[in-house]
Parts: structure tokens; sequence; C-alpha cells
């Protein structure tokens, strides 16, 4: 079937418009061929299907719409066995006990930054605040130095807005090393000085000692496994933070009930997830020739896992465009799902709580407000989603 919508999923202008469009594919071509080569899923079950099948919806390539290398793929461009045992080792740094560990880190950094905002007749509340709070608590989980996090949330801010997440190139040049000569020249002398005996216990020393397949990681797969744990936490928790605070910024009522009830944050953060998740898509590589909701699949045809269609499927939520705190468990596909689930969903989630509880208790109801006529834009990235400024005053 094939959508007469024209539609450029790798046009960010709209991608993050969707809304209208989504939900008459959802009703009238739930799976469909926005162009050809391209399938989109819009529908929850249909989308879980994929997730859970990463035989036949291989993940080798991830989003680059060119042929990467093997050892220059992350973990979401890879497939088992390689993907199972390197994410078994990410994943290692990601437990429950890590992330509760890093919560007072977390809160007190929340309120350093809040407290300097509030001390200011105005603010950007991205570069200033949510931009800067998930990345020193990712970097502090990592093992990073702190006087370094600074310089490392630019270089990581400069590569996700620039064309090397597509194309793994820019005018500098080819792959990470060679598009962002200094951002992998930072990267590679760290993990090298956490391969030595008695360093610092964090991600980057237990992926520089891990052992794969008999031997350690080589330094162009070290290299990019770590800028992409750092990118995640930038195309994550920056994103859902900035969209938390928006929502709050338009809605008093919203505002005062959590400021009342601070039990409601952690549903206030799934249903921005749901709503707004930060990340509108994954794409997979289909293997085999298949059926998605009864569709002819062919293979080498790239699979759109529509996660921002999903999570507003009319058949999973009631009122899927109301925004609710009462929906219970989170049925939404925001951290994707199957073997590719976001290892850094926890995470995510504790600092966007985190985030808020802090905002709650620094802003009272009309303390801080937008500027007079500010318009929402999206953060450059095809396949995200979140304000790209949130320009407030003070009182």
């Amino acid at each position: 079937m094939s959508s007469e919508s024209q539609v450029d999923l790798f046009d960010h202008h709209q991608t993050q418009q969707l809304w209208e469009t989504m939900r008459k594919w959802r009703r009238e071509a739930p799976v469909n061929r926005p162009y050809p080569g391209y399938v989109y899923v819009a529908r929850w079950l249909d989308c879980w299907e994929v997730l859970r099948d990463p035989r036949t919806f291989s993940n080798a390539n991830g989003l680059k719409s060119v042929e990467v290398p093997e050892e220059e793929r992350s973990l979401g461009e890879m497939d088992p066995p390689r993907h199972t045992l390197l994410r078994r080792i990410v994943r290692s740094g990601f437990t429950r006990r890590d992330v509760t560990a890093r919560e007072h880190f977390t809160r007190e950094t929340a309120d350093e930054l809040l407290s300097g905002i509030a001390a200011q007749g105005s603010a950007e509340l991205v570069s200033e605040f949510t931009d800067q709070l998930p990345n020193y608590v990712s970097l502090d989980l990592m093992g990073f130095p702190k006087a370094d996090a600074r310089r490392v949330v630019v270089w990581s801010r400069e590569l996700l807005h620039s064309t090397w997440p597509e194309t793994n190139r820019t005018e500098r040049g080819e792959g990470l090393a060679g598009a962002f000569p200094e951002f992998s020249g930072y990267i590679d002398a760290l993990s090298e000085e956490r391969s030595r005996p008695g360093a610092a216990d964090g991600i980057v020393t237990r992926l520089a000692k891990a052992d794969v397949g008999g031997a350690r990681p080589s330094q162009i797969v070290l290299r990019t496994l770590i800028a992409q744990i750092i990118l995640g936490g930038i195309s994550t928790s920056t994103n859902l933070i900035g969209s938390m605070l928006y929502r709050l910024l338009r809605d008093p009522v919203l505002h005062e009930k959590l400021r009342d009830d601070s039990s409601l944050v952690s549903a206030f953060v799934e249903e921005s997830l749901r709503i707004d998740p930060p990340v509108l898509f994954v794409i997979r590589n289909c293997t085999a020739k298949t059926k998605i909701g009864g569709v002819s699949i062919e293979p080498g045809e790239r699979v759109v896992v529509g996660i921002a269609s999903a999570n507003r499927d009319e058949d999973v939520y009631d009122d899927p465009d109301v925004f609710r705190l009462d929906r219970g468990i989170p049925r939404h596909l925001a951290f994707a799902g199957g073997t590719h689930l976001c290892v850094g969903a926890g995470l995510a989630r504790m600092v966007a709580r985190e985030a808020v509880l802090a905002y709650l208790r620094h802003f009272d109801v009309g303390a801080m407000e937008l500027v007079p006529g500010f318009r929402w834009s999206g953060v450059p990235v095809f396949l995200e989603y979140g304000p790209e400024r949130l320009d407030v005053s003070i009182r």
C-alpha cells in the first residue's frame, strides 16, 4: 500500500509535525510506503512485532543512509551476537544500583543550575538547564572528569546536529575520527588512561578492560561506544526534560497539581514519554520476505517503527491525544523495545524525575513564564522531538 502523502523522514521540519498524518495512517494505511524502499509502521501492535523480531528486522547500520564499517557501528547499529555481548558490558554500568547512586548528584546539580537561573531575570532553559543536567549526570556515571564536562557537551551537541548521524561524515572527513578529530582524540586518550591498572571505576573503564571475544575492544570500537552513550543522554533526557518544562510553562493547573502532590511526578514523566517521545521513530532493515499487518515487506526495505504514532494508537489508549496522569503502568514505546530497549532508560527516567522535582522546588506557579511571542521550534534532528529553545522571563 502506498501513502498519498509525500513525507521526507529525514527532514525534521516534517517529522516533528506529522501528528495528523500519523492519525490518518493509523486509520487508513497503518503499514504504508511514504516513498520507495521505506515502510512506515503506524500502530502499536505492529511496531511491537517489529521491535521484538531482530532476526527479520535487523538493526545493522541503524539510521545511517550509507554503509558503515562494522567497528564504527554503535549498539543501535548492530545485531546479535556481537550486540548481545557489547550490550551486556554497557548495561553493567546502568544497573538500578548505579542509577540510584547518582540520585544525590543529580539533585544537587539540578538545584545548582536552577538556583543560578532563579537569580536571573531571564533565561534560555535548553542551553542553561535541560542540555546540561542529563549530560553532567551521564558523564559522571561514565567516569569523565567533571572539569571536562562542559566541553564534552559542546562537542556532543555539534556532532548530533551535523551530517554525521545520517552519513557518517562531515566536510572535515569520514567516520567519527575524521569528522570530529578533537572529540575523538579526547575519547581515545581517556579510554587509554582508563585501560591501565588502578583506573577509577566507571563505564569507560569497564569498556576499556572488557573481554570481547578473548580480546579487549579496539580503539575504534571503544570510541564509538563511548560516543554513543554520551549522545544517548542528549537524544532522550534533554528533549524529554525540555518537553516537560514546556508543558508546565503552558499549564499552570498541572504545575499546581504536581507541586501539591509530588508523588504524581513519575506519572508525569511516563505520560510525557508517551505523548512527547524524545525519539520519533527507529529504523530496522528487513532481511527476509515477510508481512506486517497483512502487508508484504521485501528484503532490503527499511522499516520505520513509528514510536510517536504507536504512542497515540486509539486501539491502545483512551483519549490518546489527551495528557493524563492516570494511565497506570506504562505501555508506551518511547524507549523502543526488545533486544534494543534503550540501555539508559532507567537513568533517563531518574534524571527527568529529579529535574521536575527541582523545578517545582525553585519556581512556584507563574514565577517563570515563556517570553511574549514565544514560538516552539523543534531540535534540528530528523528523528527527535523536543524544543530547540525555551526562552523565559523570571519574576
